[in-house]
């Protein structure tokens, strides 16, 4: 009877442990096993750069908290699949869209940096026509005032005479040159409007752009990139290989049981656009995972860590 009981007892454990392990399943499964699953060549990497960032993305989490959380197995059922779509279709056209943003932006710049630079050169023209046509204005008044006084006593000595005609020639002259400089000043500033309405088009025709471009690609920093699913991981597009990298950690995280969480720079925050090119697990992202996993050293990890170890020899 007690033999019996001792296997009845046996079975209930048995169950008991296996219940547990079915149900806790998907809370914190480490290490997880992942292969690179369907792979499309239109994503213009090859299958061992894919590979490559998967390792990357791995390393992000293990190297910055010290535990093995995934391992790369060729048999595994988890896959990490690149399924290309409409989506990197689009953001393939994003990355044209914003390469001709960037031209027109750099021609609006130049446009504006032009005119500024010619209306240095038309405030040197203008400052210079000014001091001439005061000295003009002054030396003329003079010339008037003596003319006046001769005229006043009878005319002017024969050789005050020759002085004043020579004083005049070299007026005319002045005069002259200073209608010469107010044309070009005038040249210079109908030169300066027209840069100006040109670059006002070029700044309002990319300011429209950018609308456009912004009602098209508003939401591009959501992490729309990829998905977790049960069993797999999907990648539908990125631009390089440092965006597919916070693509696949970010998923990553998803598969360990973590939520979106706080911080712009967390590898887990919804969104991509604060995020630095090379990233680290922030405090929210520890936080997270020490929360679901653990530190790695609780009895449930020590424990799921040999009922897996056994199942790898059944």
């Amino acid at each position: 009877m007690r033999p019996l009981f001792g296997i009845l007892a046996l079975v209930v454990l048995l169950f008991g442990v296996s219940n547990w392990y079915v149900e806790t399943a998907a809370i914190c499964p480490v290490p997880i096993s992942y292969r690179l699953g369907d792979f499309d060549e239109r994503f213009l990497i090859t299958k061992e750069e894919a590979t490559e960032v998967l390792a990357d993305a791995e390393r992000v989490w293990e190297e910055a908290l010290g535990r093995d959380l995934f391992v790369y197995e060729d048999d595994s059922t988890f896959a990490v699949n690149f399924i290309f779509d409409e989506r990197q279709q689009l953001a393939r056209t994003e990355e044209e869209w914003r390469m001709n943003l960037d031209k027109q932006e750099l021609l609006s710049t130049s446009a504006i940096e032009r005119v500024k630079a010619e209306g240095v050169v038309y405030q040197a023209l203008q400052a210079d026509y000014e001091e001439k046509r005061t000295a003009y204005e002054t030396r003329l008044s003079s010339y008037n005032e003596e003319v006046e006084t001769y005229n006043a006593e009878g005319g002017a000595p024969e050789e005050e005479f020759e002085e004043l005609e020579e004083e005049q020639e070299q007026l005319s002259d002045i005069l002259r040159e200073l209608m010469t400089l107010e044309k070009e000043l005038n040249a210079k500033a109908e030169g300066i409007n027209k840069l100006g309405e040109e670059g006002n088009a070029l700044i309002e025709a990319y300011n429209a752009e950018v609308l456009k471009y912004n009602e098209v690609y508003g939401n591009r920093d959501l992490y729309t990139q990829g998905d977790f699913q049960r069993d797999q991981i999907n990648v539908y597009k990125f631009s390089d290989t440092t965006e597919l990298t916070k693509v696949i950690a970010h998923e990553f995280g998803h598969a360990l049981g973590i939520g979106h969480v706080e911080g712009v720079e967390s590898i887990m925050y919804y969104l991509m656009a604060e995020q630095p090119d090379t990233i680290i697990p922030t405090i929210e992202d520890r936080t997270a995972l020490v929360e679901l996993c653990g530190d790695g050293t609780g009895f449930s990890h020590q424990a799921r860590k040999i009922i897996r170890s056994a199942l790898s020899f059944l």
